[in-house]
């Protein structure tokens, strides 16, 4: 955070110096319109007016970005709910088996008592 405010004062520096170097007055015209006036402040404005066209041009792709990255987490949420779900049912029929293996009479007590052979 400390290199990007340093790296932010060294440009307003610069500007700073770049404004008072170029005091001129200058003409543009566009289309019907004429403006007057330093030649630092028309670069600013040709700036400030090309870092919006790139905002309004790159708005989209971040927008649909933002939706698919939250698309996305709700998907995975939805996964994660129905893995442990799937995780507690297989611990449920685990433990049934368990219970089932323990109730059926094992073939070594079958021949520990002959007489209940019929």
């Amino acid at each position: 955070m400390q290199i990007f405010l340093i790296f932010a004062l060294i440009i307003a520096a610069l500007a700073v110096i770049f404004a008072l170097q170029n005091t001129a007055v200058t003409t543009v015209t566009f289309l019907l319109w004429t403006f007057n006036g330093s030649q630092a402040l028309i670069l600013l404005l040709a700036l400030i007016a090309g870092a919006a066209v790139s905002i309004l041009v790159s708005s989209p792709a971040l927008i649909r970005d933002k939706l698919t990255i939250r698309n996305q987490k709700k998907r995975l949420a939805e996964l994660e709910a129905s893995l442990s779900k799937h995780k507690s049912q297989l611990e449920e029929a685990q433990q049934q088996i368990n219970q089932a293996d323990e109730m059926q009479p094992s073939a070594n007590d079958l021949d520990a008592h002959p007489e209940s052979k019929t």
